[in-house]
């Protein structure tokens, strides 16, 4: 008997709100990163990147589940990708770049600047554009280092369909050409992504069948992840101490270690989800607008807000100490990310159909002329 699918309609809404919440911190711990706001902040300096481990896990389980509940081919899968990241892709790395050669020639630049791509080049603009930001030494887009995960995420997409629909030696080949192509760098990360591919295989097996059983597992999951936080600065050296021999730097890489543990409390925490989702689901389905409202151009947000911090901080504007004026900076920023979406994130679907038929067009014109 098959197994049921891991992903139900009330833990979707939920899912949905877990990407929303995700987004939100990832941008007020930037804000916070980049000192656009110095005020009362509850969350700790790492709280963004753990976010982005959240997205990780995620991104892992709804792309197998997309998978396992539709009928796809190869080409499907491919064209599905390509719609959704390129047309955000793409805007973002001309988004940044068009904001740093603005102000860069104005004499302006973020006072507050980690991790900052400050050197205008061709390949600033074609690796991140190719994905290829992260492999080698290779450089990331101009002023918007958050891009990373983005590139990442692309090669986990491409490892895991070459794994899942080739057979044989080609598998082997391709696979083997993805991972040289990729990098040491995304390659450490991927299990992070696949713990959340696994889930829609094996999540149904560790479900809860209690109350008790699902708070004691989400309590777990939250411990887990509370102590891979701990120890991160701990492992961090271990693994830049190890890759120095080689003269190589983990760059966004350096936690994998810890994160992968992080990854597994997610990964618990998402299992006691889908148990407490069904009895909550009347109230998701009513919150359900909102929430999909909001997870539907969090992607936006994720790729874009770095750049507009940045443009704030270039011209000198900042919420100081002022929670209210934080607010109304970062919601400023949010309304600008959800109009941008309507053109870039919410054409995907647009876009998917186009390439579907292009694609048929382009199948179907041999046998024509034959």
């Amino acid at each position: 008997m098959e197994r049921p699918q891991f992903i139900t309609p009330a833990l979707s809404i939920l899912l949905d709100a877990v990407r929303a919440i995700a987004a939100l911190l990832v941008l007020g711990g930037h804000a916070v990163q980049m000192e656009i706001y110095t005020g009362p902040y509850p969350f700790g300096p790492t709280v963004q990147h753990y976010a982005v481990i959240v997205f990780f896990v995620l991104s892992g389980l709804v792309i197998a589940h997309s998978v396992r509940a539709g009928n796809y081919s190869l080409r499907d899968y491919t064209i599905a990708r390509a719609a959704r990241i390129l047309p955000v892709s793409l805007f973002a790395v001309a988004f940044s770049t068009a904001i740093f050669l603005v102000l860069s020639r104005q004499g302006l630049s973020p006072l507050v600047a980690p991790d900052l791509n400050n050197e205008f080049s061709l390949a600033a603009i074609l690796l991140p554009a190719l994905f290829l930001s992260e492999s080698g030494d290779g450089v990331g887009p101009l002023w918007n280092p958050p891009y990373w995960s983005l590139t990442y995420e692309v090669w986990f997409y491409a490892l895991f369909g070459a794994g899942l629909f080739l057979k044989g030696t080609r598998r082997i080949i391709v696979l083997a050409l993805l991972c040289w192509i990729a990098g040491w760098r995304v390659l450490v990360m991927t299990p992070i992504w696949l713990i959340g591919a696994g889930l829609v295989r094996y999540g149904t097996i560790w479900q809860p069948t209690k109350g008790t059983q699902a708070v004691i597992l989400a309590l777990t999951g939250l411990v887990i992840m509370s102590v891979s936080r701990i120890y991160a600065f701990d492992a961090q050296p271990l693994m830049f101490a190890f890759h120095a021999q080689f003269g190589y730097l983990l760059r966004f890489s350096e936690y994998a270690l810890t994160d992968f543990v992080f990854g597994v409390g997610v990964a618990m925490l998402f299992v006691a989800f889908r148990y407490f989702a069904a009895p909550m689901e009347g109230c998701l389905r009513q919150g359900a607008p909102v929430i999909k409202w909001f997870a539907g151009f969090s992607f936006s947000l994720y790729v874009l807000h770095w750049p507009m911090l940045s443009a704030l901080s270039a011209l000198g504007i900042g919420a100081g100490d002022n929670p209210l004026v934080f607010l109304a900076l970062a919601g400023g920023i949010i309304g600008a990310c959800a109009l941008i979406a309507q053109f870039t994130e919410y054409r995907s679907r647009d876009i998917r159909k186009w390439l579907d038929r292009s694609f048929a067009k382009q199948q179907a014109r041999p046998e024509a002329i034959g």
